[in-house]
This record gives structure tokens, C-alpha cells and sequence, in this order.
């Protein structure tokens, strides 16, 4: 249609929508497609939301969120990150996927590149070729573990930003310590800005989770309250870096959000006004069960030290869409590999759903690879 912006060009979420339309004509499926905890937002935290409403606190706030809530945030980043915040240095933003949007807008101009580890969460690319700017991919397979000597590979001159997703999504990889101090000093040496998505930060199980702004102060940690408080319909999250940087992204964001839920800020201040009641311990035990079950068939399963996901390489040649199709049907929904990037031999897995369906679905995934060994399931050989 002639008034649709090329802009959305650079968008195609079909094969996740695909999934997802799916879903909802299948009865009674088994969901290992979802991105968010399986539990309830807290009680103390909906119980602020609910005062909020009753105060009136449910006008327009600064645009760069309230000052007890942008404060609470720092001391969190000071105390748990080791990052030297302020309320100067740290935006509240709607959610990270805007907060990308606005991180981009203010750093990039058309033609920059932005080096991106792949597999990768849909919005990172996205929204960079939106912006103008060339996303530069850094292929992680097979064990996605992004490296300093990976990225040093793919330097030009032009190279200007990096993103860093751990734990990641959709792998589940967490970059331990030693590597992103490589990746840091990296960073210092060719003056890259950093971009360091910590949305899993509560959900890594054999590394501990590193902050990378923590010893490169050109680093901007993302993250928000969706994963770590079951928020995610609140719309919440922040963004700490230099100030310079969050002054820009709170002009953009005065023209394009104004400001973020006035209710989900004091919920959000609620939330960190008691110490973390970690899911880390039950989700470490959902990986592990994911883990005993899937083994026998996916006989090398990199990644899956965090998050919630698993990202499988299917077996025998058997192509990414045509096995969640087929999966489909017998009832369990997950994710093409094709929507993190370009491979189109995985799948990701979620065990983030309901305990008493994650062991079944999984067992159908193992059943339904059994069943496409058969030949006319596999991708011709070229």
C-alpha cells in the first residue's frame, strides 16, 4: 500500500507470529515458546500498583522517571553491578525493546555499524537497519560463546557500537568474566560504545553474572523488570551510562513516550525495595530436568548456562520450520531458529512454562525428531 513507510521493510516477524497463530488454534498445546516466567508478579509489588491507582499517582512523571525510583535503581546498579550510577546517568524507559529504539536514535547515524552477536534477540537487528545503521553479524555457533578475538574479526573503521546480550537470548549462553574483560578492553581500544542487555541478569546458573559497565564506562546497561519480577506487562525498564548519551535519549524520549506508567514506576519502586526473591534456584532445576530429557537425542547442546532457553541444532539435516510445523501438530509450540538470525537448522526451546507440561512437551520434541529422521522430512543436499 502506497502510505506505508519503507521503514517497515525492515521488519519480519512472521515466522515468530507464525508460532503464535498457531498456539491459539491448537487446544490444550504445550507453550515452549514463551519468553517470560511462568509465576505471578508478586504481591507486595501488584499491592503498590494498586495503591498508586488509589493515590491519583497516575499522571505524567519527568521523562526520565521519577527521582526515588531512578535513585532506588542506581543503588541496585552500585550494590549488585558494581557500575557507578547516579540519578544523572540512569533513564527509566517503557520497556528495553524502546529502550534499544532509543539507545539507537541517539547513537547512530546511517551507515554505522553495529556489531551484533548472532543468534540474537529479533529487535537488535531490526531496528538498527530501521535507524539507517549496518548491523554487522558475528557468528556464535557452535557454542555461542562470543569472544574478543570473534568481534576483533569483524572491526572496520566504521564499526561504532557493540551489543552484548548475558545471559543471552535466545541461547542461553552466559559470557563468563575473564572474556568480557577481553571484550572490554577490546571496547577501550577501538573506542566502541557497548550496549550490555542484562534483562537475565538474576537467571545465570553455572557462571555468575558479570557486568561489563562495571570497568568500561562506555558501556550502557540495559535491563529491566519484566524477567527478575514477572513484569512484564508492566512496561518497565532502565538504562545507565554515560550522561552525556542518557541526556539524548531523555530529549528523544520527551517526543516520542514522554515518560513511562506512572503505575508501573511505583510498582517498579516496590520491587526494589525488598531484597530479591530469586527464581534463579527453581529455573536452574527446570534447565536441568530440560537438560536430562533432551540429551539423549541432541547429542551437543551448547549454550543453556542462563536464561530460560535452549537452542537446539536439529539433527540429520531436518530444516527449522518444517519441524515446528510438524511439532505443531502434535500439540507443543516453539521457535524457529530462522527468527534469531540466519540459521535455519535450530529451534529454541523455553522451559520457562507450567512444571507439569515442560517434561511432556520436551519428550514430544525428542518423539518428533525421532519421527523426521525419515527422509522426506530433510533438507536436500545442494
Amino acid at each position: 500500500m502506497k502510505f506505508i513507510s519503507k521503514r517497515l521493510d525492515y521488519f519480519d516477524s512472521s515466522t515468530i507470529r507464525a508460532a503464535f497463530e498457531a498456539a491459539a488454534t491448537i487446544p490444550n498445546h504445550i507453550d515452549l515458546s514463551i519468553g517470560f516466567p511462568g509465576e505471578d508478579t508478586p504481591p507486595h509489588i501488584k499491592e503498590a500498583g494498586i495503591e498508586a491507582i488509589k493515590d491519583n499517582q497516575t499522571r505524567y512523571t519527568p521523562t526520565n522517571g521519577t527521582q526515588e525510583l531512578r535513585q532506588a535503581i542506581a543503588g541496585k546498579l552500585k550494590k549488585e553491578n558494581r557500575i557507578k550510577a547516579t540519578t544523572s546517568t540512569v533513564t527509566v524507559v517503557p520497556g528495553s525493546t524502546t529502550g534499544i529504539l532509543l539507545i539507537y536514535l541517539a547513537t547512530l547515524d546511517p551507515d554505522d555499524e553495529v556489531l551484533l552477536p548472532q543468534p540474537y534477540f529479533p529487535p537488535y537487528k531490526d531496528l538498527a537497519l530501521m535507524v539507517g545503521a549496518k548491523p554487522v553479524l558475528i557468528d556464535t555457533a557452535p557454542t555461542f560463546q562470543l569472544t574478543a578475538e570473534m568481534i576483533e574479526s569483524r572491526l572496520t573503521p566504521k564499526s561504532k557500537l557493540l551489543v552484548i546480550n548475558s545471559p543471552n537470548n535466545p541461547t542461553g549462553a552466559v559470557y563468563p568474566k575473564a572474556e568480557l574483560i577481553k571484550i572490554a578492553e577490546l571496547a577501550r581500544k577501538h573506542h566502541l560504545l557497548v550496549v550490555s542487555d542484562e534483562a537475565y541478569e538474576y537467571f545465570a546458573y553455572d557462571n555468575v553474572h558479570f557486568s561489563i559497565g562495571s570497568l568500561y564506562p562506555n558501556t550502557l546497561t540495559m535491563n529491566s523488570f519484566s524477567k527478575s519480577y514477572a513484569m512484564t506487562g508492566w512496561r518497565i525498564g532502565y538504562i545507565s551510562g554515560p550522561e552525556p548519551i542518557i541526556e539524548a535519549i531523555n530529549q528523544l524520549q520527551q517526543y516520542i513516550v514522554f515518560s513511562s506508567s506512572s503505575i508501573g514506576q511505583h510498582a517498579s519502586l516496590a520491587a526494589l525495595s525488598r531484597p530479591h526473591d530469586s527464581l534463579n534456584p527453581k529455573y536452574k532445576a527446570k534447565r536441568d530436568l530440560a537438560l536430562s530429557v533432551l540429551r539423549d537425542t541432541f547429542s551437543d547442546i551448547q549454550g543453556g548456562q542462563g536464561a530460560f532457553y535452549l537452542f537446539l541444532k536439529l539433527p540429520g539435516g531436518i530444516s527449522d520450520v518444517g519441524f515446528v510445523n510438524h511439532l505443531a501438530h502434535r500439540g507443543v509450540i516453539v521457535l524457529p531458529g530462522r527468527a534469531f538470525g540466519t540459521y535455519r537448522n535450530y529451534i529454541r526451546v523455553s522451559y520457562a512454562g507450567e512444571d507439569k507440561n515442560l517434561q511432556q512437551g520436551l519428550e514430544r520434541v525428542c518423539e518428533t525428531i525421532k519421527i523426521m529422521t525419515d527422509k522426506k522430512y530433510l533438507v536436500p543436499k545442494r
